[in-house]
């Protein structure tokens, strides 16, 4: 498969399979990440691999004013990969010009992992409805690294068929200008 073949098959799934995860896709799913472009090579990334279940309700249970529901398909996800940064000196410099390269970092291995994931059968949801504080004190994330995203990732127990909807792309570019 291409990877514009895998970027169109990909879909978010919230429904897995009870399935463990192999140890040698998941090893290639993190290697891909480890790959990844960062600026100035800076590498700002931890990413935590949850498979205790209780750790995996507590993230699910980790949500801002308690609204679960939206976060219930963590609980049945085989892992849970959380992405956090700790930005270098270079880095917390660049904030001060409102770059903030690091958390694009992040982002980028993690939709490498995305990608790798799709490409060995697995499926993948980004979650981003969390609560840092509760997240950081269950994983005992120190206090200068940044939670950024969390990834599920495990065997589709749903066919991934399911339409979603894209904007044309002439609604997303322009040429010279806004």
């Amino acid at each position: 498969m291409s990877v514009l073949d895998i970027i169109v098959k990909r879909k978010s799934v919230r429904k897995y399979l009870d399935r463990p995860v192999e140890d040698e896709k998941l090893g290639q799913i993190l290697e891909a990440a480890r790959l990844a472009p960062s600026s100035s090579n800076s590498q700002p990334w931890h990413f935590i691999v949850v498979k205790d279940k209780g750790l995996k309700t507590g993230l699910m249970n980790a949500v801002p004013l308690g609204v679960t529901a939206i976060n219930k398909f963590i609980d049945n996800a085989p892992v849970v990969i959380v992405g956090c940064v700790t930005p270098s000196f270079f880095q917390k410099v660049s904030s001060i010009f409102g770059r903030e390269n690091h958390w694009v970092d992040v982002a980028i291995a993690m939709e490498h992992m995305v990608l790798v994931a799709e490409e060995l059968g697995l499926g993948t949801c980004w979650i981003g409805w969390f609560d840092e504080a509760k997240v950081r004190k269950l994983l005992n994330v120190p206090k200068n690294a940044k939670i950024i995203a969390m990834l599920t990732l495990g065997y589709p127990a749903e066919d991934g068929t399911h339409a979603t909807t894209r904007k044309a792309l002439e609604d997303i570019t322009s040429i010279d200008h806004y």
